[in-house]
């Protein structure tokens, strides 16, 4: 059985944050404590992926998230970059992605094009809209992964 099937098959109701906010942390937790959904947060500074000090494969492997949040901050630029090394990893299949950033003009004017973030600035639509995406996701991936079984 390949990776894709094994992590589509037996992934679980936890939603990882990589993040450089503790305040973003709280909110999210917030969010899914009071969405009714049975979702569990788990989460690590983006920075310490991208240096390194927690490796993104072991992560995504030994936590198997259903969905992933990526709160990209500043430098946009680095960030994207290893965002999407992130996103395109085959660790990734069949799991949702929600984008979030505290300044969406900004990352899209580095980007060059709309990067289909949401804006998080802590009102209560912002909340609406990462909870709207989180239960998007999640069905995407609910999906993904009932397909990837019936071929098992």
């Amino acid at each position: 059985m390949d990776k894709t099937r094994e992590n589509a098959q037996t992934a679980s109701g936890i939603v990882a944050l990589f993040n450089a906010s503790d305040d973003t942390i709280d909110m999210v937790q917030k969010l899914l404590t009071n969405s009714g959904r049975d979702q569990t947060l788990i989460w690590c500074h983006f920075a310490d992926l991208r240096k390194g000090i927690v490796n993104f494969d072991e992560y995504i492997h030994n936590h198997n998230p259903e969905v992933v949040i990526f709160d990209l901050s500043p430098p946009y630029d680095e960030n994207w970059q290893f965002f999407k090394t992130m996103r395109d990893s085959t660790l990734m299949n069949g799991r949702g992605i929600v984008l979030t950033t505290t300044n969406k003009d900004r990352l899209d004017e580095v980007l060059g094009r709309d990067s289909k973030a949401l804006e998080v600035v802590g009102k209560i639509e912002d909340l609406q809209q990462i909870d709207a995406a989180i239960a998007f996701e999640t069905k995407r991936a609910d999906a993904f992964r009932a397909v990837a079984t019936s071929k098992a």
